[in-house]
Order: C-alpha cells, then sequence, then structure tokens
C-alpha cells in the first residue's frame, strides 16, 4: 500500500513539475521559499489587446454589474411567482428558520 501511495505522489511531481518550470517564480529551499526568474516570462497580450478587450467588455448588457462584483443570473427562473412564495412560506416555517435568518422580517406584499 505504501509503495501505491508513493509511486502515486512521484507520479503527480513528475506531471506538475513540468508545469512549475514555465512560471516566473520558482520553488526554492532558500529563506524566501522561492527565486525568480524573470526570463521564463512568457509574452502578454499588447496595450491594444488589452484596451480592445476591454471596450468590448463596456458594450456587454452586464458590465454594470459584473464591475462591481455581482454575477449576474445567466437564465430566467422557471418558476412562477406563486411558486417562490409558495417555498418561501415553507422554508419560513422550518423551526430552524429564525437561527439561520439574517436581516429583518421577510414578508410578501
Amino acid at each position: 500500500m505504501a509503495l501505491r501511495m508513493f509511486a502515486a505522489l512521484l507520479a503527480m511531481a513528475a506531471v506538475s513539475a513540468p508545469a512549475l518550470a514555465g512560471d516566473v517564480v520558482h520553488p526554492a529551499t532558500n529563506e524566501m521559499g522561492y527565486t525568480v526568474h524573470p526570463d521564463h516570462a512568457r509574452p502578454g497580450k499588447t496595450r491594444a489587446q488589452v484596451e480592445s478587450e476591454l471596450e468590448q467588455a463596456r458594450q456587454s448588457p452586464s458590465w454594470a454589474s459584473i464591475r462591481v462584483g455581482v454575477t449576474p443570473t445567466p437564465f430566467a427562473s422557471q418558476l412562477t411567482r406563486e411558486q417562490v412564495e409558495a417555498d418561501l412560506l415553507r422554508a419560513q416555517q422550518h423551526p430552524s428558520w429564525s437561527t439561520r435568518r439574517v436581516g429583518g422580517a421577510v414578508t410578501m406584499n
């Protein structure tokens, strides 16, 4: 069993080693715990490419919510208002509702 575990760890290390070699920062056994190799950096995007992508993103309808950290809902709900209200009522009747709820009372108008 120990031999299988050792072989699995060795295989995982062999697979991940080339991925680490392509980075600018490499793990090391020094005081900092890493070494920096700027010559290993890959070429990135040009300023024009980044500006183009930004302008494209700004044209998206979800830009306003994404830029403040809100993930837009990718689909419309298939439930009716009555189904959602019934689900809320069922949740409110659960014994742990008052301990899990945060904020003011939830009411349906």
